[in-house]
């Protein structure tokens, strides 16, 4: 977290520069850009969810091996053949931390389906907002004489109608 925190402080001019630039640009765009800022934001979370699972499975299981062997004992308590499972929980993108190797290519197949899962259920697109129903009181498009229209007077169902039966 330091390291981050420490290259933010670093690159604050570029990443400030790189703000305004890109502002008018998005603003402009907003109709195509911003869904598709939020769609990789919600990719995003999505990763992040799957990567810390992930990484909790790994812990949980290599913590189960440790305790359930019968196996003497190691100078520092693990037994023998105590597994040295790892994932990287913050600096995710070093495939030499994975051990073994083969749990990277397990998380990116694992992204790859999120992808494919929301590319299928939660599609990106440009949300169109709907044109207002509105009514013409001066111009009315039914005919005389339509019953249960509202707004042609004498007419049964519309306004100033006989209610009821009996003509009350």
């Amino acid at each position: 977290m330091e390291e981050l925190i420490t290259h933010f402080q670093e690159n604050a001019m570029g990443y400030g520069i790189g703000a305004v630039c890109a502002a008018p640009i998005i603003y402009l765009t907003r109709k195509y850009s911003v869904p598709f800022i939020l769609y990789i934001l919600e990719f995003c979370i999505y990763s992040t969810a799957m990567h810390v699972v992930f990484w909790l499975l790994v812990v949980v299981t290599r913590w189960f091996k440790e305790q359930s062997s019968m196996r003497a004992l190691r100078e520092d308590g693990k037994p023998e053949d105590a597994p040295e499972w790892a994932t990287p929980l913050l600096e995710f993108w070093k495939k030499e931390d994975y051990n073994p190797s083969w749990i990277w290519i397990v998380e990116v197949v694992f992204l790859v389906i999120i992808l494919l899962l929301m590319w299928r259920y939660r599609p990106m697109k440009i949300q169109r907002k709907a044109k207002r129903a509105t009514q013409e009181f001066g111009k009315s498009s039914a005919r005389a004489g339509t019953p249960g229209k509202p707004g042609v007077k004498g007419k049964p169902g519309g306004f100033g109608s006989s209610k009821g039966r009996f003509g009350r």
